[in-house]
């Protein structure tokens, strides 16, 4: 046999024995777990702030368990990684992302040139674009990830987004300014539509953050029931309605 034939063989027995290895310990991922490992590539190719790879699974994760048809409101998209992550979750389902976010930073946290008003719909959306924004980046992300059909932004101050709004949540994760009064004011204007046994989860609940934090604390957990932590991200269900 020649040396060449010998090498192939070795090769073959060599990927045979590593598929024997392999496939047993595949079949006890849970199945969501493996989606999750097949699409962390993309959403690690984002950029965001959440603590890696375990806020992006739990997100995930929450929205994937969500009954179709689902609302998810996110306040607070950035670049859109953890937009990503929840409309994954929402793949083959009516369920929807709404990413709310002005796209152009704030004083406090991102900063981003000054915002101009035009009218634009060439890019997957119909939208208000800001100049020099993150929005365009954004939009970039949710496509290349092929989860357009799945996100709706909505441009704009939270605060202002909160005054018309009138769908249910199923769904609400609050990161947008991290200041107490705007955590504050995001809780109080959206939770009355979170529905109930809906999530509601905060970033960023920790010591360096006092605004999520002293909003958690003082507020937010007294809500909530089933509450827990992934990392820096706070958590709980809102309570459910007494029967009578």
């Amino acid at each position: 046999m020649r040396v060449q034939d010998v090498m192939t063989t070795g090769r073959s027995r060599i990927r045979s024995a590593a598929a024997r290895i392999v496939r047993p310990m595949l079949a006890r991922i849970a199945p969501e777990e493996r989606e999750f490992r097949r699409i962390w590539p993309m959403i690690n190719s984002i950029e965001g702030l959440l603590v890696s790879p375990d806020q992006e699974r739990w997100l995930f994760r929450m929205a994937r368990a969500l009954p179709d048809g689902s609302n998810i409101v996110e306040i607070g998209s950035f670049k859109g990684r953890s937009t990503s992550c929840l409309a994954f979750g929402c793949r083959g389902t009516k369920k929807k992302v709404y990413a709310i976010d002005t796209f152009s930073g704030n004083d406090s946290d991102f900063l981003v040139g000054s915002p101009v008003m035009q009218e634009d719909g060439k890019r997957g959306w119909p939208y208000m674009h800001y100049s020099g924004s993150f929005f365009d980046e954004f939009c970039r992300n949710i496509k290349k990830c092929g989860l357009s059909g799945y996100v709706t932004p909505v441009i704009g101050w939270s605060a202002e987004v909160a005054k018309d709004w009138d769908q249910p949540i199923d769904l609400l994760f609050i990161d947008g300014s991290h200041e107490y009064k705007d955590v504050l004011e995001d809780f109080k204007q959206f939770f009355p539509q979170v529905k109930p046994g809906g999530i509601v989860a905060f970033h960023d609940v920790v010591d360096t953050w006092p605004g999520p934090l002293r909003v958690w604390k003082e507020v937010a957990s007294g809500y909530l029931v089933d509450t827990g932590r992934c990392s820096t991200l706070a958590f709980g269900k809102k309570r459910l309605l007494p029967t009578s």
